[in-house]
């Protein structure tokens, strides 16, 4: 009869535990449009997608970016509720794929107990996956087994940040829910391998409360970056050549970006073997806890903008210690940008030729396989050599020609890189737009990367705009931030 009474108390626990968790679970309701990169004045249609998220303290409702991406209007539905409330974006991180929204209704919270978050979990722990995936409208749970740890690409970001990867199925709908072991968060799910089964992955504790310690102040700065690249060392002849004592030991930098916190404290052949107190691997990882290891980039990543770190570096055979400020964030510091969201695409209009900044939006005008798609002068930047110089800070592209008489006969020159423009060799698009602005001469001449020359007459051009705009349905010439 004991027996029995201890089973039944712990029945109703687990019960009334679940029950605790399952008040807190949100369905979310979003309306978005996206933008057309190739014809950047216009959208797509209006579309409606569903996410998963959960409340936590503030009467915040915690979920991924990528599910509120792009909105123009959100609802939120909580569990066991059939009633829809408007919901709103307070703060975001498309680089971590993590967002907080709100309901301005407090009603929307009364009998929730937000859930609380957890500590980073070990391999082969159980978790469980709370959601609404795709099927059903009705709260889903799914179980796996935590497989591993370690820095992996968010495909919404293309950054790579500390991931959790997991069994469990992560479903279209699931994106947004947590991932709990004993009753707390120590996760956001995220994504999933398509390639393969059941892998999915979340966004662990420690990437969620570098989201919640930058956003304290009101504002986001994100996650910082060294800007260096490296060449991982593996071969003791290699080791030998460059003083290094232990074998398969540090990195070797190869290039650093202009402006980074790197540049003008490590130099091209800079061994560095320790990175804010932590050996280097000559594979490029760090050990970020007892017996686990993962990419040295972690090691800054986890900091906040405004922190600094030291290295210990060889350097010319002898060994010593610098500080690097970590003051940019990889989109301050690359080239081509990764995905961006939730603002219009930038571009400019003269005479009838489109332009705008190369950016991954733009190359994924090409479908899914891009990089197979595109031109190699185009992927190449942002594949291989992303790190803005001393001379560019972004790539112009001529997309394409709006067929007038003004620019007769370049109908056939699209898709092409500006190198310059009435002779100034072109280091961004501010200041691409801000020459041709500028101009004064009879005639703007154009170079691309292809040794195209476009000529057109500057008073025509302006005396065209006006028609041309009218002809192709554009509200406006240029959109420039």
């Amino acid at each position: 009869m004991k027996l029995w009474a201890i089973l039944s108390a712990l029945l109703i626990t687990a019960v009334g535990l679940a029950t605790d968790i399952d008040q807190a679970m949100v369905k979310i309701y979003t309306n978005s449009i996206t933008y057309d990169y190739y014809i950047p004045w216009s959208t797509d249609a209006l579309t409606e997608s569903y996410g998963s998220g959960c409340v936590i303290e503030g009467n915040m409702i915690l979920t991924n970016a990528h599910v509120v991406s792009n909105e123009t209007y959100l609802q939120v539905r909580k569990e066991g509720d059939p009633r829809k409330y408007q919901a709103f974006v307070v703060a975001l991180s498309h680089e971590a794929d993590l967002a907080l929204i709100t309901v301005n209704d407090e009603s929307f919270f009364q009998g929730i107990d937000p859930l609380e978050l957890g500590e980073l979990p070990f391999p082969r722990e159980q978790v469980t996956v709370y959601g609404y995936p795709m099927g059903g409208d009705a709260l889903s749970t799914t179980q796996g087994v935590i497989s591993r740890i370690e820095s992996y690409r968010y495909v919404h970001s293309g950054l790579s940040l500390l991931t959790v990867q997991i069994d469990a199925a992560i479903n279209p709908g699931n994106s947004g829910g947590p991932a709990i072991i004993d009753n707390r968060i120590v996760g956001v799910a995220m994504q999933t391998n398509t390639q393969a089964d059941n892998i999915g992955y979340v966004i662990p504790v420690p990437v969620i409360e570098h989201f919640f310690e930058d956003i304290e102040d009101g504002s986001y700065d994100g996650f910082p970056s060294a800007g260096f690249s490296y060449q991982t060392i593996r071969n003791p002849a290699f080791s030998e050549r460059y003083g290094i004592v232990e074998e398969q030991a540090g990195v070797i930098v190869t290039q650093t970006a202009f402006g980074s916190p790197a540049a003008g404290v490590l130099q091209q052949g800079d061994i560095v073997l320790m990175i804010d107190g932590r050996p280097i691997a000559g594979d490029g990882t760090v050990e970020f806890r007892s017996g686990s290891r993962t990419s040295l980039n972690y090691m800054v990543n986890r900091r906040q903008i405004g922190e600094t770190i030291p290295l210990q570096i060889v350097r010319n055979g002898l060994s010593e210690t610098v500080e690097i400020t970590l003051n940019s964030t990889l989109g301050d510091l690359i080239l081509v940008s990764d995905k961006i969201y939730d603002l219009p695409p930038e571009y400019f209009i003269f005479g009838g030729v489109v332009f705008l900044p190369l950016t991954l939006n733009y190359l994924e005008e090409w479908g899914r396989d891009w990089h197979l798609n595109t031109v190699d002068y185009l992927s190449y930047p942002f594949l291989f050599d992303n790190w803005q110089t001393e001379d560019r800070e972004d790539i112009v592209i001529l997309s394409f020609m709006l067929p007038a008489e003004v620019n007769t006969g370049y109908e056939g020159i699209n898709c092409e890189i500006v190198d310059k423009v009435d002779g100034t060799s072109v280091r961004s698009f501010s200041q691409f737009v801000e020459v041709i602005d500028s101009g004064t001469g009879k005639f703007l001449e154009l170079t691309t990367g292809l040794g195209n020359v476009i000529v057109l007459n500057r008073e025509e051009a302006i005396a065209a705009e006006k028609e041309i705009m009218t002809r192709y349905s554009i509200p406006v010439d240029r959109i420039i931030f």
